[in-house]
């Protein structure tokens, strides 16, 4: 008996090294447990994050987001579009959380609504 028990070690050992998750799949229940433990998020400096998505087949991680307040105006967006493109890229490439992400090349898009007229994109950045 003892001898039929070790000879399944290796066999079990490979079953369950093959049932490794995906670089893919890994972020697409990541982005899923993340929506559904803190979405919607507070808002933080006029933004909420209402969820967050991965598609595997274009491989993009994708946030959608709200803006309200003095942020919820497409002027000011315009005016500071710059800055708000450095300031979400940024937040993506220097996440320790993102870094294997990143490092794999998935693609990372925001897209910004408005809290006063949801249907309104006020920002949409694909990186």
């Amino acid at each position: 008996m003892k001898h039929t028990l070790l000879s399944l070690i290796p066999l079990l050992l490979s079953l369950l090294m093959s049932c490794q998750e995906s670089m893919e799949d890994k972020a697409a229940r990541a982005a899923a447990d993340y929506t559904r433990k803190y979405c919607p998020t507070p808002v933080i400096n006029y933004t909420r994050t209402d969820s967050v998505s991965f598609n595997k087949s274009t491989r993009t991680y994708t946030y959608y987001c709200t803006f309200s307040g003095p942020l919820d105006d497409p002027s000011v967006i315009a005016t500071h579009r710059e800055q708000l493109i450095q300031l979400l890229t940024s937040s993506v490439r220097e996440s320790t959380h993102m870094k294997p992400y990143v490092e794999a090349g998935v693609r990372f898009q925001y897209v910004c609504r408005s809290e006063k007229a949801p249907r309104e994109v006020l920002l949409q950045l694909g990186f």
